[in-house]
């Protein structure tokens, strides 16, 4: 009868652990409702004063101001449900100390996602064409630099301070009572999936999973600062830097580069597999977590909705 009682006991607090799981899931949910609707909302006002012509429609698109819009809608979401502990926790340093050494190493493993990422891209491409479509576009939006200031703003600075509140601030720590691993990876997951981008998911995932331990163990600052990094520094900077070379010549420049750090990258993996295993071992008591997560009907309704969505960004050939 005890022991009848004992699992019964441990069966609802498993259930009641996957309904606040799932209300922390639609609340990020409801952020990405919030934004896509902000935006498209915004852009159209934005069409409205002016000329409905093809000019205009493509400086909308190149434009970062719907986005603006947009993140001050989809924090108002965050900052009405985050209580003023969560918040504490939020943006609570660490003892942990950055060091120039272990920033480059993040810098570098975050490289080792890219190279990971264009070998899928072009799986990808390979895959869906066989059903005559095209995930070309969605590349090119991967992959596109900013060609506004607007747009610069948003995708170096207040895009990536949004996120990391968003996803290594609200979500990873409302995460962390069920284990750093289950934290890191449902965060990177959430973050990966609502990009919404077949091409660019997957990297977002992975960049998500570095983020993630850098904001736990060094401090929300500091995923910032990384973020910013790959954004602004492997994006922007590095393609205003080979403005005057040749086309060729500068992607041949830029994938070096990147060639070198992703390499790099998974040296300091490889070189640090123990440490890592180590670490993975200890966070056992978040596996069934993340199954029961992954699979439970909250992620996955989230989860195809998204991915729909992300299918109609496909192109006929």
């Amino acid at each position: 009868m005890n022991l009848f009682n004992r699992d019964k006991k441990k069966t609802n607090e498993r259930r009641t652990v996957n309904k606040k799981i799932g209300k922390i899931l639609m609340v990020t949910a409801i952020y990405f409702v919030v934004f896509q609707i902000a935006a498209t909302v915004a852009g159209v006002l934005m069409m409205a004063r002016k000329s409905s012509n093809i000019h205009s429609v493509a400086a909308l698109e190149k434009s970062g101001i719907p986005y603006f819009v947009a993140i001050a809608c989809g924090m108002l979401v965050i900052i009405a449900v985050t209580s003023p502990r969560l918040r504490r926790r939020m943006f609570t340093e660490t003892n942990v100390r950055m060091t120039p050494v272990i920033f480059l190493c993040l810098v570098a493993v975050m490289m080792s996602g890219q190279i990971i990422s264009s070998l899928y891209g072009s799986a990808l491409e390979a895959f869906v064409n066989l059903f005559g479509y095209s995930a070309t576009a969605q590349m090119q939006a991967a992959t596109a630099h900013s060609q506004t200031f607007s747009m610069l703003v948003y995708a170096s600075l207040i895009g990536p301070l949004s996120e990391e509140i968003v996803f290594r601030g609200f979500l990873l720590r409302s995460f962390e009572a069920y284990g750093k691993k289950f934290a890191i990876i449902m965060s990177a997951y959430m973050f990966g999936l609502y990009h919404a981008n077949l091409v660019q998911s997957p990297f977002a995932f992975l960049l998500g999973l570095v983020l993630g331990y850098t904001a736990l163990t060094y401090g929300l600052k500091w995923a910032f600062a990384l973020h910013v990094f790959n954004n602004f520094i492997l994006g922007d900077f590095l393609i205003f830097i080979l403005r005057d070379v040749p086309t060729h010549q500068a992607e041949s420049i830029s994938g070096m580069v990147l060639l070198f750090g992703g390499l790099l990258g998974m040296w300091v993996l490889w070189n640090r597999r123990n440490e890592i295993k180590t670490w993975l071992k200890k966070q056992q008591e978040a596996q069934a977590y993340l199954k029961e997560t992954f699979f439970g009907r909250y992620n996955v309704i989230i989860t195809v909705v998204v991915f729909i969505l992300a299918c109609m960004g496909l192109e006929k050939l």
